[in-house]
């Protein structure tokens, strides 16, 4: 069994069969969260290390081009996106008796955008068996008929198409990582008014989910408000830890003057907390 290069294939012209080609790192949903009403919705471009303003949440900065196939687009990932989207939109309103009730379906959309991002700039080769195992004079309609009804094949060639591997692979990392973190706690966490603004990185970190400029999912934590440094620390590591773009509703709120606080002595913890409470503003110094 051989792998090969991963090559975007096109598909017949006007996509007969509405395939996804330009696929969403981080949900589109997610991203017009913060969009800012004066200056649109704003990215750096890690590439082009400038900030780019106004840009369409359809730009191909946020996509990737095909790699993964229409099971995981449309299927899986999408089944994920739509339940994670509804809770997402109930938190954001307030409704936060939800919750408690969805802890393993926030951690099935944190593995589901890991996949996204692990991959979209190094999917899966395509995967090449012994002659005679697969399907001759396959045309390319049929092909597209397949992937659009989420139905794997091996081609004309012997092999199984890079993103067909690649959609396996990201279905995979989302079962490991229910298997290994199901029992993993999210709390909701807002940033206090003083402390600035989420930033959105293309790859997730330390188990942190931004919902709005304000307002961010956290796993494994006990915090519920993000003061001062406690925002200096998400930011940089979302920062640290993007490859292709980080988005911000207002660049000039997601690292604020952190020089004026005075910040408590560290306390020892019967865990490692990666967002320690030590960070908190020191109120009474």
């Amino acid at each position: 069994m051989e792998q090969t290069k991963h090559k975007p294939e096109p598909v017949q012209q006007g996509n007969p069969y509405k395939l996804t080609r330009n696929q969403h790192i981080f949900p589109r949903a997610s991203i017009e969260r913060f969009r800012n009403p004066k200056t649109g919705l704003s990215a750096l471009s890690l590439a082009a290390k400038k900030v780019i303003y106004n840009v369409d949440a359809g730009n191909k900065l946020f996509c990737a081009n095909h790699v993964w196939d229409q099971r995981a687009e449309g299927g899986f990932g999408a089944s994920i996106e739509c339940d994670f989207q509804s809770l997402a939109e109930r938190l954001i309103k307030g409704d936060t008796r939800w919750l408690s009730l969805n802890h393993r379906l926030i951690t099935r959309f944190y593995a589901l955008w890991q996949g996204r991002a692990r991959y979209a700039d190094s999917p899966e080769p395509a995967v090449k068996f012994n002659a005679g195992r697969g399907t001759p004079d396959l045309t390319r309609d049929f092909k597209e008929r397949l992937e659009a009804w989420h139905t794997l094949y091996i081609d004309e060639e012997n092999s199984i198409p890079s993103r067909q591997a690649t959609g396996l692979h990201i279905e995979h990392g989302i079962m490991v990582a229910m298997r290994e973190q199901g029992a993993l706690k999210w709390r909701l966490c807002r940033a206090s008014p003083d402390a600035g603004e989420f930033l959105v990185p293309d790859t997730p970190a330390n188990f942190y989910i931004p919902l709005t400029p304000t307002l961010a999912l956290l796993g494994a934590s006990d915090i519920d408000v993000a003061r001062p440094n406690v925002m200096k620390v998400i930011n940089l590591t979302a920062l640290a830890h993007s490859r292709r773009f980080v988005i911000a509703h207002d660049w000039t709120r997601c690292f604020v003057d952190y020089s004026e606080h005075k910040f408590m002595h560290s306390r020892l913890r019967s865990r490692l907390n990666l967002f320690p409470d030590d960070c908190v503003l020191a109120r009474n110094n």
